[in-house]
């Protein structure tokens, strides 16, 4: 409408975000889209986790309780990463074996908060026998989260490789 000079108020220009829909949770096999969710299953990994250490301390050596819950941990934790799918990804087809994480970015970050965390336990002095586990575990998942984001870079390079191929 225009105001007495005639002239035309500008309205604000506000972009209108378009909601993102995540598939349903899947729970056989798992797949889980939705950031929430995800974010629901690493707490109750991260709870189940300690209300089990906690009652295996009433009559075990916490050393010990960790040497014995290290390869569940993992098995637990790689089983989500396996699980968790991007936006971007299908909930039918198989990941490849070495795939953790839908983008590159999130394995580089990733990654490279495991070994930041190696370092610092490595400048630390008088490490137990358990320590040295989670240094272990840590080392895994800096390594398997490494090659996952080297490999997925190189699959999404050679991809836009063949497209510009084609279209030319």
């Amino acid at each position: 409408m225009p105001n007495r000079d005639g002239l035309v108020e500008p309205e604000p220009f506000t972009p209108q975000r378009e909601k993102r829909v995540y598939p349903p949770l899947q729970w056989w096999p798992l797949r889980v889209m939705n950031p929430w969710h995800k974010f629901g299953f690493l707490v109750g990994l991260w709870v189940c986790g300690f209300v089990i250490s906690a009652g295996l301390r009433l009559w075990i050596p916490s050393d010990v309780v960790l040497v014995v819950l290290a390869p569940f941990t993992v098995a637990a934790q790689v089983a989500l990463a396996r699980s968790f799918r991007g936006v971007d990804e299908s909930i039918h087809a198989r990941r490849p074996w070495w795939r953790l994480s839908a983008r590159p970015r999130a394995g580089w970050w990733l990654s490279g908060f495991y070994v930041l965390s190696i370092a610092g336990f490595l400048r630390s002095n008088h490490h137990s026998f358990a320590e040295w586990i989670v240094l272990v575990e840590f080392a895994f998942w800096a390594v398997a989260f490494l090659n996952s984001s080297i490999r997925l870079t190189i699959v999404r390079r050679r991809t836009r490789q063949g497209g510009m191929q084609h279209a030319q």
